[in-house]
C-alpha cells in the first residue's frame, strides 16, 4: 500500500510544476515577475514596470490595491533582489546572470538551439525567479497577502481536482457522489494550509511543507477509494508503464 501511495502521488496527483502558475504567477505576458522571472525586467529596462503583475494579480484576487508609498518600498526591495541575484549568480556560475537570461531566452524564441542548454543554470534562474516573487508578495501587507495567497490556492485547487478525476476517469474508475464530495473537502483543506504555510514562510523556501502536505492528502485520496477501485487504478498504472 505505501508503494502504491508513491505511485500514485507521481503519477496520479502530480501537476506539472507551472501548472499552478497560472494563478500564482499568471500575470500579463512579459511581466517582470511572471514565470520567466527577471527576464522582463533586466532585458526591457525601463519600459517594463517590475510591479505590474503584482498589481494584477491583486486584481483578481480581489485584495486591496497597493498605495503609492507602499509601491515605492517594494520596488527598492524588488531592485536590491536583483542585485544580490545577479552576485549570487555571477559568483556560483562565473558569468552574468543577464548574459544566461539572455542565453536561456535566445533558445526559447528560436524554438531550440544548436547549444544545448545549461540545465544548472536555467534551474538557478527559476529558483531565484521564484524566491523573488515570494520575498515580494512577503513584504505586501497582511490582507494583501492573505487574499492574493488564498486565491492562488484556490486556483490551484481547482486544476488538481480536476486532474484527479479526470485521470480516475481514464482509469476507468467512477467516484460516488459521496467520495467526491470527499475529495472536494480534502482538497479544500489542502488549500486552507498551503496558503498559510506559504504565508509562514515570509518569503523563504516553503517547498518542505508543501511536499508533505501533497503527501497527505495523496494518503487521504487512497484511503477514500474502495479495494476494487485501488485495484483498476494499479492496474491501468501498470498498463501505462512502457516496457523496459
Amino acid at each position: 500500500m505505501k508503494r502504491f501511495i508513491w505511485l500514485l502521488f507521481i503519477i496520479l496527483i502530480a501537476v506539472p510544476v507551472f501548472a499552478q502558475d497560472e494563478g500564482e504567477s499568471g500575470g500579463p505576458e512579459g511581466g517582470a515577475l511572471s514565470d520567466e522571472g527577471p527576464v522582463a525586467e533586466i532585458q526591457s529596462r525601463p519600459k517594463v514596470d517590475p510591479l505590474a503583475d503584482l498589481r494584477s494579480w491583486l486584481v483578481k484576487a480581489s485584495a486591496p490595491p497597493m498605495a503609492k508609498a507602499q509601491e515605492k518600498s517594494l520596488k527598492s526591495l524588488y531592485d536590491r533582489q536583483i542585485k544580490e541575484m545577479g552576485e549570487s549568480f555571477k559568483k556560483q556560475f562565473g558569468v552574468s546572470l543577464d548574459s544566461a537570461i539572455a542565453a536561456q531566452s535566445s533558445r526559447g524564441r528560436r524554438g531550440g538551439s544548436a547549444t544545448p542548454a545549461n540545465q544548472s543554470q536555467s534551474a538557478e534562474i527559476t529558483r531565484l525567479s521564484n524566491q523573488l516573487r515570494d520575498r515580494v508578495i512577503a513584504s505586501l501587507r497582511m490582507d494583501q497577502q492573505a487574499a492574493l495567497r488564498k486565491f492562488q490556492s484556490e486556483q490551484l485547487r481547482v486544476k488538481e481536482v480536476h486532474l484527479l478525476k479526470q485521470k480516475l476517469k481514464a482509469a476507468g474508475i467512477l467516484l460516488s457522489a459521496e467520495q467526491e464530495s470527499q475529495v472536494d473537502a480534502i482538497y479544500a483543506r489542502k488549500s486552507r494550509l498551503r496558503t498559510l504555510a506559504i504565508i509562514e514562510a515570509k518569503g523563504e523556501s516553503y517547498d518542505k511543507n508543501i511536499t508533505i502536505l501533497n503527501q497527505q492528502t495523496t494518503q487521504r485520496v487512497v484511503q477514500l477509494l474502495s479495494p476494487t477501485q485501488i485495484a483498476v487504478l494499479s492496474s491501468a498504472n501498470k498498463n501505462k508503464t512502457p516496457a523496459p
